[in-house]
């Protein structure tokens, strides 16, 4: 296989930032990563990532991880503090720009309202973007909406119900990690696309009854949508995240139950890009992740009572 640019990925480690990483290995690439510790760097070597430690928010620890590298996919990890947002986007665009990078793919990891809204968990990302264009190094940026793997978290899907904290009758498009890993390693291979901010969600919108009957007829038994309201989420999720993140979480999720209008839809994908990575279906993803042991009835539970 011909070697081709070298890559550095950011959160090669995590669920969505590993699936572009093998994407790129799979596909020839040379791929850097930054990990906070070496214990997690040995594991991702023996992946055949080369690894570097470094901290996002110490500046001088990003370098090593840049040399020879061309481009670099973005992703940040999930934090509502303004300032730490400031610093990690200023030290890993920084870094990226004094490497004379190629090209920079920036996944927001959800939604970004065009415009200033007061909510935190939006507000900050905007500032995130303006500086990425600011920094003149070529850049894609990519808009997914809600993941599937939300579907995962303990609680939001039981025996017989579906709960979760956007409006029952609001069509909502869905996409799954690895679909979106796969749109981030298409931004990549295409540099012409530099200066485009690209929707990436998957091939429907569907309202939360809706979602019910995908899970139903995934898993077999009778599944019900419940509009959870946001602050019994938000209490849910403080214990597993922390009383800010959680609090950052819920104002989004706030706002979105009154604008789910403007959440991009399936055919706002450009048709290249759909036609390259086409998404999963719900139901699809549904029974795959009921194949790894998620979605089980409770013991005792009649799957179709």
């Amino acid at each position: 296989m011909a070697n081709k640019d070298k890559v550095l990925v950011y959160g090669a480690g995590g669920v969505q930032g590993g699936a572009v990483a093998r994407e790129l290995l799979e596909e020839g690439y040379t791929v850097h990563t930054i990990v906070r510790n070496s214990d997690k760097a040995a594991k991702l070597q023996e992946q055949g990532i080369t690894t570097f430690v470094g901290d996002l928010s110490d500046a001088g620890s990003l370098h090593s991880a840049h040399e020879e590298v061309s481009k670099v996919f973005l992703l940040l990890p999930v934090d509502y503090d303004l300032e730490r947002n400031r610093q990690f986007i200023r030290n890993t665009v920084d870094a990226a720009k004094e490497a004379n990078v190629k090209l920079l793919v920036f996944n927001t990891s959800g939604f970004v309202p065009d415009d200033v809204t007061g909510v935190a968990a939006f507000d900050i990302k905007l500032e995130l973007i303006a500086y990425v264009k600011q920094s003149g190094i070529p850049s894609i940026i990519l808009h997914p909406t809600f993941y599937m793997e939300n579907f995962l978290i303990p609680g939001v899907v039981d025996n017989q119900t579906l709960a979760y904290p956007v409006p029952g009758d609001s069509a909502i498009a869905w996409i799954s990690m690895e679909d979106a890993a796969a749109y981030g390693v298409y931004a990549l291979n295409h540099p012409e696309l530099a200066g485009q901010t690209l929707p990436i969600v998957g091939p429907e919108a569907l309202t939360g009854n809706q979602l019910a009957e995908q899970f139903s007829a995934a898993l077999d038994r009778k599944i019900q949508f419940y509009s959870l309201p946001v602050e019994a989420f938000e209490v849910a999720l403080a214990p597993v995240l922390g009383k800010e993140t959680a609090e950052g979480l819920a104002d989004s999720y706030k706002w979105v139950g009154s604008n789910t209008h403007l959440l991009p839809k399936p055919d706002q994908v450009i048709a290249e890009l759909r036609t390259a990575a086409p998404g999963t279906p719900l139901v699809e993803w549904i029974k795959q992740a009921a194949k790894h042991g998620f979605f089980a009835p409770a013991a005792g539970e009649n799957g179709n009572s």
